[in-house]
């Protein structure tokens, strides 16, 4: 299947617009979302061993997963369950649907294997995410967690951005085995301003307290909650996050989302405006992994993400501290197979968390 992408598929994928490469793409696997048939062939072709990681009162079956951005509106999650992913998260999701940034929007540069998107959170809101998700890809029936990340709407002011998360939460909630909390896209105005602690502190705070009322509401327990941090912060910055987020209780630090910074390697070429990810970004977000660790006494739940492509970038992931990878430009560049030819290198790989 690698060999059929790279010489045939990925040819001709690329000859596209990169925004209409992945909407086929993600046209194709929302059809076969909707037959058991379709999971089960995907299943038996893309077979994955089995490497359970416990994690936040959940069993992953493997360490690798797909990243948010992939699938914004949660249209094919067992698709990509039964393509290898030991965990799937969707989104960025809203409470309202919003078209997102005008087009072009989402680029390539395959001398880096790397992509610039300035999508701008396009979704259906986070309602529609929520029937879909219902159901498609019901809790009780799920071969690997489901994570939803959600985030706030382009036209809501800074001061608002509470009521976007807190009304995104409720509408989701029932549906997440996790959900992840995006204050660290470039492409939303404003939405970094959330790092700062006057935002942060009550931001974190709130979503705990209505983390805990939603569980006390419907008797079951709190949904394990993850920061998605940028990879553009410095140390000082990652200090006074990681510890609001330990402060309010959180679960657990997504490291890294996109970078608006431009590797060394790649001077001399002209990157669109927007978020980087790829390789270029490797080295940033796995020191960010590895402050993150440290800082935390390796005891922090972490999910590593940002230029995965091999087995050696995911290893010295899982080596600066991350519990649990996301992949998503490595998808584009290598295809359906990539997830399952991953986890299967890694499954000797195998960390629990109490």
């Amino acid at each position: 299947m690698s060999l059929f992408y790279h010489k045939f598929l990925r040819p001709l994928l690329f000859k596209l617009d990169p925004e209409q490469a992945h909407e086929i793409a993600c046209n194709l696997l929302s059809v076969a979302e909707r037959f058991r048939i379709s999971k089960l062939l995907a299943r038996s072709f893309f077979r994955t061993e089995t490497a359970p990681t416990e994690l936040m009162g959940l069993t992953f079956p493997n360490c690798v997963g797909q990243a948010a951005g992939l699938d914004k509106d949660g249209r094919f999650p067992g698709m990509s369950s039964s393509l290898g992913f030991g965990h799937v998260e969707v989104g960025t999701v809203t409470p309202k649907g919003q078209p997102g940034n005008p087009s072009p929007r989402l680029f390539r540069y395959p001398k880096f294997n790397a992509l610039v998107n300035r999508m701008g959170f396009n979704n259906s809101g986070s309602k529609a995410l929520a029937a879909q998700i219902s159901r498609f890809y019901p809790k009780g029936n799920r071969p690997s967690p489901l994570g939803i990340n959600i985030g706030k709407s382009k036209d809501t002011p800074l001061d608002l951005a509470l009521d976007d998360y807190l009304s995104a939460f409720s509408d989701v909630a029932e549906q997440a085995d996790y959900i992840a909390i995006n204050i660290s896209s470039p492409n939303t105005p404003d939405l970094r301003e959330l790092h700062q602690e006057k935002h942060l502190n009550p931001l974190l705070s709130s979503i705990r307290s209505h983390n805990l009322d939603w569980s006390r509401k419907f008797g079951c327990s709190p949904i394990p909650c993850l920061l998605k941090i940028s990879p553009d912060e410095d140390y000082r910055s990652l200090e006074r996050i990681v510890s609001l987020a330990l402060d309010c209780s959180f679960d657990g630090i997504i490291a890294t989302n996109t970078s608006v910074y431009r590797n060394e390697a790649a001077q001399g070429v002209h990157f669109e405006k927007g978020g980087l990810s790829g390789m270029p970004i490797e080295e940033n977000s796995t020191d960010s992994i590895r402050f993150v660790s440290k800082l935390t006494n390796h005891k922090f739940p972490i999910i590593g993400a940002g230029g995965i492509f091999d087995r050696d970038s995911a290893l010295r992931k899982l080596d600066a501290g991350a519990s649990l990878l996301q992949i998503y430009t490595a998808f584009v560049y290598d295809g359906p197979n990539f997830p399952s030819k991953l986890a299967n290198s890694l499954a000797y790989r195998k960390r629990q968390w109490s």
